[in-house]
């Protein structure tokens, strides 16, 4: 009876300090936040100019790893255990200098931090990236502003502001990553057919 009733006592004790699993516990997830449409269009005529890309900017709330999500206007939130494998205005940069690239707009793509001297600056600002969750399924939404300068005459050459969105697969973390991976294809074609547009020849 001793020995049975120690037992129990054990056993209590470690379920109180956790020695007992209560079961499977949820596993941290990341994603990439990717350009669906990455191979997009080749310009008609290179430029004999280089363009610098200034670091994207991003709204504080953005500029995290968390995945944001909004059941209600006026409202954000992060989904747990999933996350972006970097921040999404990095990935931005990533994946905007490679459309620029691959379009053969311009005779050179380069960082604005390097020492490379560029004829015109595309400047960006992120300020939204989330999943639209106040209706099932939802959709992933995505805002910026570029600004094309002239750095050598100090001038503004064009500003505008893009928005895109694409409906989500699932209402869920996975569903909004791959809707904003859309809406994220979806922006950077008519970012760099505006750029192509705009910059001068």
């Amino acid at each position: 009876m001793k020995g049975t009733t120690r037992w129990a006592l054990l056993a209590l004790g470690c379920m109180l300090t956790g020695c007992i699993s209560s079961g499977p516990r949820d596993v941290q997830r990341y994603y990439v936040l990717g350009d669906s449409r990455s191979s997009g269009t080749k310009a008609e005529a290179v430029r004999k100019t280089t363009l610098l890309l200034a670091p994207t900017t991003i709204s504080g709330f953005y500029d995290t790893q968390g995945i944001a999500y909004s059941r209600s206007p006026g409202m954000r939130a992060y989904y747990q255990y999933h996350s972006w494998t970097e921040s999404p205005a990095r990935r931005v940069d990533e994946l905007l200098a490679a459309r620029l690239e691959h379009s053969g707009a311009f005779r050179t793509v380069a960082s604005a931090m390097s020492a490379v001297r560029g004829d015109l600056v595309l400047s960006t600002y992120l300020a939204e990236l989330y999943h639209d969750a106040s209706a099932d399924p939802g959709s992933g939404r995505v805002s910026l502003t570029a600004e094309l300068t002239d750095p050598a005459r100090r001038m503004l050459l064009a500003r505008r502001t893009f928005a895109a969105s694409a409906s989500a697969p699932s209402y869920d973390a996975p569903g909004a990553v791959q809707a904003l991976n859309q809406a994220l294809g979806t922006l950077l074609d008519e970012l760099v057919a505006w750029i192509d547009e705009t910059a001068p020849r």
